[in-house]
């Protein structure tokens, strides 16, 4: 290979094992699937978020204690510029060609806005894995400082047409691919099973957020009163808690709905979704989600709401069901129906659908330097 060829040298930058959470989960998958091909850096965090912005009890997974992802330096330090400006001068030293940063909340704007305007002066091709182009709670603010940030990308992966749109609204003439999310096939198989406490058995999964929609799908079982179905919802609250509490009491559902509100390891997820008939994400607003790969691994169908990009990976009445947004009534339909329906042929489709979803093929899709420009 001669100098003005020189070998591909990828550093991909974000959280990885063991921190928590689906983008510590995505980058950890993404840079296994990228060290196959190329070679591939990876930077990750000595320190993410500050103790008070976090809003779980720990930002470390429990379950992966002293763990560290092989081949990981854990340097960066998101409040130390001084760590920035290090992990810049190690990539020049490495010889990096192209650099992979995910982007997916305004907090990491002055960390990641100085990386990447720093490597790209350093002749290196800087592309942003977008989870959210813009945060759900939107503001003007956020919103220019997203632009202000992106802007100093090559270019860009997507998992949905709707963040594509959004990111070529935000620049215009912007290089976007679109894979869609992989499936999340590293959580385990279930040690044992719960028992079962309806003839249906529902699942809300994850962090329990505004845009998530949660007090629509409780409205929805009040509908439900004295039917055979239960809901478990599982994650932590970010707020709301108490509303949840209350709202649930007041339809008298006390009996169909358990809450609860803390993490769950791998193996208790595991455990949740093999009891789960489906998985229901009744979101207000959304780009994607990574709780409908973990619900296709496990083969379960899910009921989702008709915004972002959810519909874009359910194929109706096959692998879930989709609803308009905000509509209680339409949810306890597609609830009722997914109660009446044959849920063996569900999980027959899903294993034909997950097969396209892979690691592999959205590390092709980083790799690949085409022209890009506002397409999928």
């Amino acid at each position: 290979m001669n100098a003005e060829n020189p070998p591909d040298k990828v550093l991909l930058i974000g959280p990885v094992l063991p921190f928590r959470g689906g983008i510590a989960q995505h980058t950890t998958l993404l840079y296994r699937a990228l060290s196959k091909r190329v070679a591939c850096e990876l930077f990750s965090f000595k320190r993410q978020y500050p103790a008070w912005l976090f809003p779980g009890e720990s930002d470390r997974d429990p379950d992966y204690a002293g763990y560290l992802e092989p081949g990981a330096r854990y340097l960066i330090d998101s409040l130390d510029p001084f760590t920035w400006r290090r992990a810049v001068t190690a990539a020049r030293r490495m010889g990096v060609t192209r650099v992979v940063i995910p982007w997916w909340t305004i907090f990491w704007a002055p960390c990641f806005g100085y990386l990447a305007r720093a490597l790209r002066r350093q002749g290196m091709e800087v592309v942003f894995f977008c989870h959210n182009v813009v945060e759900h709670e939107a503001a003007w603010w956020k919103t220019k400082l997203s632009r202000l940030v992106l802007g100093a990308g090559s270019r860009f992966v997507v998992h949905t047409r709707e963040d594509r749109a959004n990111l070529v609204r935000l620049l215009p003439g912007a290089r976007v691919q679109v894979h869609p999310h992989p499936i999340y096939d590293q959580f385990p198989p279930p040690e044992g099973t719960l028992p079962r406490k309806a003839a249906l058995e529902l699942l809300f999964y994850g962090f329990v957020r505004p845009y998530k929609g949660l007090e629509l799908l409780i409205e929805a079982m009040g509908r439900l009163r004295g039917q055979d179905v239960h809901l478990v919802v599982a994650g932590e609250f970010w707020e709301g808690q108490e509303a949840i509490e209350a709202q649930i009491r007041r339809l008298g559902i006390e009996q169909q709905v358990e809450l609860r509100p803390r993490y769950h390891s791998d193996q208790e997820t595991a455990l949740l979704f093999h009891r789960a008939d489906a998985v229901v994400l009744p979101y207000r607003s959304a780009t994607g989600s990574g709780v409908v790969p973990i619900a296709y691994h496990y083969d379960k169908p899910v009921i989702v709401t008709r915004v972002g990009g959810l519909p874009d990976v359910v194929e109706e009445g096959k692998t879930g069901f989709v609803v308009p947004p905000e509509d209680v009534a339409a949810l306890a339909d597609a609830i009722e129906r997914l109660g009446r329906s044959d849920r063996g042929r569900f999980a027959e489709r899903i294993r034909e659908y997950k097969g396209r979803l892979s690691w592999d093929s959205l590390a092709e899709v980083v790799l690949d330097s085409g022209d890009s420009k506002g397409a999928g």
